[in-house]
């Protein structure tokens, strides 16, 4: 099997040149985002600070904020939980049923006669 041999283009047209493109934003603004992200460093102590004064003093937000962020958000629900104190149907009702029970229903009744 006979190897291939690459052949680089003597007139440099098409292909991937050597500094061709765009730069990344995060090559052209390095320097930027470092220093803000310093600055963010060294302010996030008096921040967490006074998150943790607020939280004590009663404030219910930052008390949530805080434990959302040292212990993860609880899961929200997307449909409220089923209320199983309430009964399907009051006592007189299931009473009028059972009076007015026949044989044809039968097969579609949903519960068993006494």
């Amino acid at each position: 099997m006979a190897q291939l041999e690459i052949v680089k283009a003597e007139n440099n047209h098409g292909g991937a040149r050597e500094n061709a493109g765009r730069k990344p934003k995060a090559l052209k603004y390095a320097s930027e985002l470092a220093a803000a992200e310093e600055k963010i460093m060294s302010a996030l102590p008096a921040a967490i600070d006074a998150l943790e004064t607020a939280a004590k003093a009663g404030d219910v937000a930052a008390a949530k904020y805080l434990l959302d962020r040292a212990f993860g958000r609880v899961k929200e629900q997307t449909a409220p939980p089923a209320d199983d104190r309430a009964l399907p149907m009051s006592e007189a009702d299931h009473e009028r049923q059972l009076n007015n029970w026949c044989w044809n229903d039968a097969l579609t009744m949903p519960f068993d006669r006494p």
